[in-house]
């Protein structure tokens, strides 16, 4: 069977919103992300798939915010120089640009294409890392 991909988050309910956040769990596994556990749970609910990441982005932002409050609260108590800051300033600011050209940059690439592109590429990721430890090739 063949997914639409035809709801759009104005159609979305709380338990489609639930099913999504409980996706989340998923990233507790190793190599799970939370974006992709998220996103693929939004595909199965017949999210576009633009819509579907669009969500996943918005749910992450919580998580992200105090994950990066509770660092700069870590590097306020390690009494760092005043030197120091402007280039922790600069790299926040060089990787949130980036982190928002690699997102619209995927938006963009989900509005034309799917994304079994990435599911072909973590199938076959998956089978090396397992016959690679499993032959000692990884350890």
């Amino acid at each position: 069977v063949r997914a639409r991909h035809t709801r759009d988050v104005s159609q979305m309910r709380l338990r489609d919103a639930l099913i999504v956040g409980v996706a989340q769990i998923g990233a507790l596994i190793p190599s799970v992300s939370r974006s992709g556990s998220t996103l693929t749970a939004a595909l199965f609910l017949n999210f576009k798939r633009e819509e579907a990441a669009r969500f996943s982005f918005l749910l992450g932002l919580p998580a992200i915010a105090l994950a990066g409050l509770k660092e700069l609260w870590v590097l306020l108590r390690a009494d760092l120089p005043a030197h120091a800051w402007p280039h922790l300033m600069f790299g926040l600011v060089v990787a949130s640009v980036s982190a928002f050209f690699a997102i619209w940059g995927l938006m963009k690439f989900l509005e034309r294409f799917s994304t079994w592109p990435f599911v072909i590429y973590r199938a076959l990721l998956g089978v090396f890392l397992i016959v690679a430890v499993s032959t000692g090739l990884l350890t």
